[in-house]
């Protein structure tokens, strides 16, 4: 489960005495501490309300849209004006704004894409060549929006063909991530840039949590299963955050 940005469209509603209201800082915890599969979060989500508590003062509620994914399936859940909206996500993808329902529709502008060099369709008058190797997907977005990073995350993600070692796994799934982060100095956002600060995944078989951060090429694991899972006290890591060179001489 994960919660990404989604500003002007995240709706928190007040406090009610019908139905369960979950604050948004506390929704991870309330369906991870609960609920095995996307079916029985489903399920319980018919009467939740996602409430604009704060966390505190200084920590307001961040507006965020979540998606849930189990082995199974996956769904995005949306806390907009209309009410609570729980999308079935055949992709398993999620970016940020617009609202998922929009983001899913955008994918039809993109049905002819192919992993297979493109056949020339725009006219049977004009001799079109093959130039470059690497002509598969031509067409798939390549800026660094949200909707544009939706469609290309999705196409590679479908598309990849991983090994069946954990490591493969593992590296093909810091690819797909790859092909859509955003590297700083490309977006300015006033006197910042926007960054993919890090990349995480986990292995959910294994408790093996995997992070790479923007200034540590380097994939880093923790093993969550050799903490005390029953203990009282926080374990943490400091990030990896300096860079992670294997030098051979």
């Amino acid at each position: 489960m994960a919660g990404l940005n989604f500003p002007g469209n995240a709706d928190y509603k007040p406090v009610s005495e019908e139905g369960t209201n979950v604050a948004s800082f506390e929704f991870i915890p309330w369906v991870l501490a609960q609920f095995d599969t996307v079916a029985q979060v489903k399920s319980a989500l018919t009467d939740v309300r996602i409430v604009d508590t704060a966390f505190s003062a200084d920590f307001p509620p961040s507006p965020l849209h979540w998606i849930i994914s189990d082995r199974n399936e996956s769904v995005v859940v949306e806390s907009v004006a209309e009410g609570l909206k729980v999308h079935d996500n055949p992709l398993q993808v999620l970016t940020n704004n617009p609202t998922f329902d929009i983001q899913l529709f955008n994918i039809n502008n993109y049905m002819s894409l192919s992993i297979d060099p493109p056949e020339p369709h725009f006219s049977k008058e004009i001799p079109f060549d093959v130039y470059s190797r690497g002509l598969g997907a031509v067409g798939l977005p390549g800026d660094l929006s949200s909707m544009s990073r939706f469609v290309k995350a999705a196409f590679t993600k479908v598309n990849s063909v991983s090994g069946r070692s954990e490591s493969e796994a593992i590296s093909q799934f810091f690819h797909i991530l790859g092909s859509v982060e955003q590297q700083r100095g490309c977006v300015r956002l006033g006197d910042k840039y926007e960054i993919t600060i890090y990349s995480s995944c986990c292995n959910t078989d294994k408790g093996i949590y995997y992070y790479r951060h923007y200034e540590n090429s380097q994939i880093t694991g923790v093993d969550m299963h050799k903490e005390d899972l029953d203990g009282t006290e926080l374990a943490s890591y400091p990030l990896v955050t300096e860079q992670q060179i294997l030098m051979k001489n």
